[in-house]
């Protein structure tokens, strides 16, 4: 191939028209090396194509588009990572580890769908990669946004860095059809094992630490704030599903991986199409044999039913949907000589026993350390210092000690003895009854308790402060800046003692009292969480602050006020009444108060007395022009009614959109009243 340069007509079309054929080219080589390995052209041409691209770029910087080949350098570093909301929640799956567990679950959809179950129910098998979860929307065919999953409400932009990683499309690949409208892909972004090999001895040939395993590499790569880091390392995109798709339609999870594949993504090797549970299992078996040779780590495969009518009908629970299931392989075991049990206590006072081993390499990564559960597990175990123990990756992430091997013993091999006093405050150790736990009860004195509950607070999960991370609150705590979260809206007044802190320059502080501004004003379901209340989770505390509105009403909520919430039953109820009647915890939410901390209200929509929607259950089903899924069921919920996910004889309302499918007949056949989206939205007042 001849080399490119730049000779350019003087009109701008002909320039144009340029632009479009050098990209147009770059784009089809990409797709052929990056996806279907089937390169025509040699390195050397595609370098000249690519140089030739960014003169002509450099020239006229007015064509430089998002879309344009030369976005997958990176480009200069950025200050810090923007939160982006999904446009539909991307939720977790309901895993499930042996044969029963699968047939178990497709005796619940049979029984779910009732008379609406086919014979034999057509799934899809595919593998479960261990990477990061990503999310990709396209606006007209064109690549807008990249956003990690985060807590699956909400994520952190990254367009920047997956713009880099060169299998993914920046342009689908459409033909003379019209791309969707909207359409966010759905995938893992993976590091292959190749790839990190690579990676890691170029890190160790600059004097870096290696990454520890492909998975916290590509973490690490894809939210880097420089995006010529993640540039630079091989990273790979795979398709597996969608959640919004304006202006698109397919009727089985087949057909959109056929259309992703058209598009220009890959998706994931070993996918197959299975009727009935029998050949899902035998599939799963198939993926199992074949793990070692993915050329990425796979921790699982994932079924699910392939029809997209059936899926609406099955619907979701409040994380995960019915339609769907997660099943984990075994995890890779090894032998470790245990060396020493070292106690660590816990945010809520918990003492865990952990197995200090001698470095040994299981499940892609060197284990060191691993938990050892409680008391009674290193007695049922029957686990002595100096045993050799089995080891494995639980759900080849947290190490832990499967058993001892009482053969290898010498006969120096000591009896654990389990402590009476917490090690780290010395106070006597309590046991309720009915646990298994064992607790330090000195919640406000315990250093382990206090250092973990400030850890906790400033979580993403939770108040989400950024820059606060574990070492900077070990730091804080020693130096005694801060005592307790209330502490932590104080900081403003320490500028000076913070700028003399280990690798605290004077902007990093200003960051940090940045950040901390901006969480005084956090919803108050996430300082609830951030407390650490025994048994009150990210989704009980959502609900419990959505049902009490205001902090002084949950408060001041006797046993019985707080049981009447959804999914609150006596002993979360107890849990909070007596976490407020410890004299320190109203004194501590009194000085956040004092420190800024403005516990606001949650927002509810003022509901009409006469709204159509006043106490129904409504359904949506088919695809509504005026409005996505997301915004028809807050419209609903706005005008007082509960958004359903399936129809049952208590649904009040069917909203039918285009193409609505299974669930409409079924509404017809209970007599359910079936609205069209212009009478939805006339009842909505809009």
């Amino acid at each position: 191939m001849q080399a490119y340069s730049l000779r350019m007509s003087n009109t701008g079309s002909a320039v144009r028209q340029r632009w479009e054929s050098l990209a147009s080219s770059l784009r089809e080589h990409n797709h052929l090396y990056y996806v279907l390995d089937r390169p025509r052209i040699s390195d050397r041409e595609y370098d000249q194509l690519f140089r030739a691209l960014q003169d002509l770029e450099s020239v006229h910087p007015e064509l430089r588009t998002s879309d344009s080949p030369t976005q997958r350098v990176g480009g200069v570093p950025l200050d810090g990572l923007e939160k982006f909301a999904h446009p539909t929640p991307m939720l977790s799956l309901e895993n499930s580890y042996e044969a029963g567990e699968i047939r178990d679950w497709d005796a619940r959809l049979r029984k779910l769908l009732g008379e609406d179950a086919p014979e034999v129910i057509q799934f899809l098998v595919e593998p479960k990669l261990d990477g990061i979860a990503m999310e990709l929307i396209y606006e007209n065919g064109i690549l807008e946004v990249g956003v990690t999953r985060g807590d699956g409400e909400v994520g952190q932009l990254v367009t920047t860095n997956v713009r880099t990683i060169r299998n993914i499309p920046l342009r689908l690949i459409c033909g003379h059809e019209s791309p969707p409208t909207r359409i966010a892909i759905r995938g893992e972004v993976v590091l292959p094992q190749d790839g990190f090999a690579a990676l890691n001895l170029r890190r160790e040939g600059e004097g870096l630490e290696p990454y520890v395993n492909p998975r916290n590499a590509t973490g690490g790569l894809v939210r880097n704030l420089d995006s010529r880091i993640a540039a630079a390392a091989p990273l790979r995109f795979y398709a597996h599903s969608a959640g919004i798709a304006e202006g698109l339609s397919y009727d089985s999870q087949s057909d959109f991986m056929s259309r992703a594949r058209d598009w220009g993504f890959e998706t994931a090797e070993g996918i197959a199409s299975c009727s009935g549970i029998a050949e899902v299992l035998e599939q799963l078996d198939v993926i199992e044999r074949r793990r070692p040779d993915y050329p990425y780590e796979i921790d699982g495969a994932v079924v699910k039913v392939d029809d997209i009518a059936l899926q609406e009908e099955l619907g979701f629970r409040s994380r995960a949907p019915r339609w769907a299931m997660a099943y984990k392989y075994a995890a890779e075991q090894a032998r470790a000589k245990l060396l020493a049990i070292d106690i660590q206590v816990g945010r809520t006072g918990v003492l865990t026993p952990v197995a200090r081993l001698e470095p040994t390499f299981v499940g892609g990564v060197v284990i060191s350390n691993a938990t050892l559960h409680n008391e009674e597990e290193i007695e049922r175990k029957d686990v002595r210092v100096g045993d050799v123990v089995i080891i494995q990756r639980a759900g080849d992430v947290i190490p832990q000690v499967v058993s001892s091997v009482p053969d290898l013993r010498s006969g120096v091999e000591q009896p654990f003895a389990f402590p009476t006093h917490c090690p780290e405050c010395g106070t006597e150790v309590v046991q309720t009854q009915g646990e298994v736990a064992v607790r330090c009860p000195n919640s406000s004195g315990c250093p382990a308790q206090v250092r973990t509950a400030i850890q906790h607070f400033v979580s993403r999960s939770a108040m989400d402060i950024d820059g606060l991370g574990d070492k900077l609150v070990e730091q804080l705590l020693s130096e005694g800046l801060i005592s307790s979260v209330a502490d932590i809206f104080f900081l403003d007044e320490k500028r000076d003692a913070l700028i003399g802190l280990e690798r605290m320059a004077e902007k990093s502080v200003d960051n940090l009292l940045a950040a901390i501004e901006a969480r005084r004003s956090a919803e108050t379901h996430r300082v609830l969480f951030g407390l650490g209340i025994r048994h009150v989770g990210e989704t009980s505390a959502r609900r419990l602050m959505k049902h009490f509105v205001s902090w002084s009403a949950f408060a001041e909520a006797s046993q019985e006020d707080l049981e009447e919430c959804e999914d609150v039953g006596p002993i979360v109820a107890k849990a909070i009444r007596d976490w407020f009647a410890r004299e320190a915890n109203p004194a501590l939410i009194e000085r956040m108060r004092e420190g800024g901390v403005v516990f606001p209200d949650v927002e509810v929509a003022q509901v009409a007395e006469d709204s159509p929607f006043s106490g129904k259950t409504v359904v949506v089903t088919g695809t509504l022009e005026q409005m996505g899924r997301k915004e028809a069921k807050e419209a609903i919920e706005a005008a007082g009614g509960k958004a359903s996910g399936s129809v049952s004889a208590k649904t009040d309302f069917l909203v039918a959109g285009s193409k609505a499918g299974s669930k409409l007949t079924k509404a017809q056949a209970l007599g359910v009243t079936v609205l069209g989206e212009a009478d939805f939205l006339r009842l909505l007042g809009r």
